[in-house]
């Protein structure tokens, strides 16, 4: 062992006459891991909910949509033909959207509107994961539910199909598979008595539930066949959009002006140019607010480990003022300035390696709580409080004691691992129910997802700052005479 780690090693490990100092030492390797595991966590929960929301959209959104200025496509099998022959393009589907009002077969209460989304189940599935999502049938026409939903209408009204209700819609309105809805497309006067309307109402069955875990989806969807979308507009034939899957997510922007490059309508003028919009653009305020959040949050991270480092610079400053009697010593002895000067930036460094390891390993087990998706036992309570508790009393009760006034090692580290258990189930606790309002930001729940690259990023940036931070104490330390230090009191 090399001279200089030999003291540095000694000088850390050493009982100093002033208690103070080795609590400040906890405390600057307590300061630089607190800093990079809250670095850590925070970004790799920032990374989770923007994987996990992107991945949500994408799974459930077109990447490109192609509108017409005329509001319906007459033809739109052509188009899509057209557009499926633009290069990053691998599929498009036909859809007719709407707004409709909402009433359960039985009541005459309105219970509010939802989006009515008009799909082609085959062409629906190459653009998005739609049957992934699905609780139930995914067949809007099933014959089978059609028939037993059609024997609970009286003889004068019809079905027009299946419809698929976002999970939430139906949980809110107390609807379930197999209940017969009704759908309110438009309500017109009555012209023998302007009090009243008249409605035109289509009724449908639930097939099957809507489990996205988005909620403009799940709150706020339902899914018809294209055909009965067409039907209840009297657009046979027609659709109002042109969902589009690019080879990429990330190449929708240059697609979407291909596609205004390549593909004409008929009718020349501005009614022959496609009216295009991608998923980029739809939720570019969020991602770019999301970013913001990120690089905000780093910079605050950034001066919390800079507050570490000033605490290991403090540090080292009073164990230079403490250890200068030895510094004189050493000096007299004949080590060179360089040598001291590596003594105490070896401990700054030590420090430093110190807080990296314990912070990194806090983080990433933060960051594996917040992802544990099961459910607590409640047996589990009684057994991590019991097992550590029983081992304490029968460690100062009933444990005998060495000859030399030591217990036996296994107990003690075993019980220091129960306590230890018990710290990790507590914040288990704490950090688990954590949940987020999926109104407001799509997810109900934390997501993480880590960047290994990231943190090893971060570790050698927390180390070069605590590095850096002894560069001054260092120096001090060297530049001390031995007759000076050996003079002071």
């Amino acid at each position: 062992m090399r001279f200089e780690q030999f003291v540095a090693g000694r000088y850390l490990k050493s009982k100093r006459k002033q208690s103070f100092i080795s609590i400040i030492s906890l405390i600057s390797v307590a300061g630089v891991a607190l800093g990079i595991a809250t670095v850590i966590l925070v970004v790799s929960v920032l990374n989770g909910f923007e994987h996990e929301l992107k991945a949500k959209l994408l799974a459930n959104e077109a990447h490109v949509f192609v509108r017409s200025i005329n509001g319906f496509f007459t033809d739109y099998n052509q188009i899509i033909s057209e557009i499926k022959l633009v290069d990053g393009v691998i599929a498009a589907s036909p859809v007719i959207y709407s707004q409709l009002a909402l009433q359960p077969k039985g009541t005459k209460k309105i219970l509010g509107t939802i989006y009515v989304k008009g799909i082609d189940i085959k062409q629906e599935e190459a653009v998005t994961n739609f049957s992934q999502y699905v609780d139930g049938s995914t067949n809007l026409d099933d014959p089978e539910i059609v028939a037993q939903a059609q024997n609970k209408l009286s003889k004068n009204e019809t079905l027009k199909g299946g419809i698929i209700l976002g999970i939430n819609v139906a949980s809110q309105k107390g609807i379930f598979v197999g209940d017969v809805i009704r759908l309110i497309s438009k309500m017109e006067p009555n012209p023998a008595n302007p009090s009243t309307f008249f409605a035109d109402v289509s009724n449908y069955v639930v097939v099957g539930l809507y489990r996205s875990g988005l909620h403009t989806y799940d709150n706020a969807f339902g899914f018809v066949s294209l055909t009965s979308a067409q039907d209840l507009y009297n657009r046979a034939g027609q659709a109002n959009l042109i969902q589009v899957r690019a080879t990429e997510p990330e190449i929708a922007e240059s697609v979407a002006k291909r596609i205004q490059d390549q593909v004409k309508f008929p009718g020349g003028g501005l009614k022959s140019v496609p009216l295009t919009d991608t998923w980029m653009k739809q939720y570019t305020p969020l991602f770019d607010a999301m970013k913001l959040e990120k690089i905000v949050t780093m910079i605050v991270q950034a001066l919390i480990i800079l507050v570490a480092a000033f605490n290991i610079a403090s540090t080292l400053i009073m164990v230079v003022m403490e250890k200068t009697r030895d510094i004189g010593v050493l000096r007299a002895l004949g080590a060179s300035k360089l040598q001291i000067t590596k003594i105490f930036m070896l401990q700054g460094v030590l420090i430093g390696i110190l807080g990296s390891i314990f912070g990194t390993l806090l983080g990433l087990s933060l960051c594996g709580l917040l992802n544990l998706d099961n459910v607590r036992p409640s047996y589990w309570y009684s057994l991590v409080i019991l097992l550590p508790v029983t081992l304490q009393i029968w460690l100062v009760f009933f444990q005998p004691v060495k000859p030399n006034g030591r217990r036996h090692s296994v107990l003690e580290w075993s019980l220091r691992l129960f306590w230890f258990v018990i710290l990790a189930f507590v914040i288990y606790c704490i950090v688990r129910p954590i949940s987020i309002d999926s109104s407001v930001y799509q997810l109900s729940r934390l997501a993480v997802k880590i960047d290994w690259p990231f943190v090893v990023v971060i570790n050698i940036s927390s180390f070069v700052i605590c590095f850096a931070a002894t560069l001054y104490p260092a120096w001090q330390s060297s530049n001390l005479t031995p007759v000076e230090a050996l003079r002071y009191e």
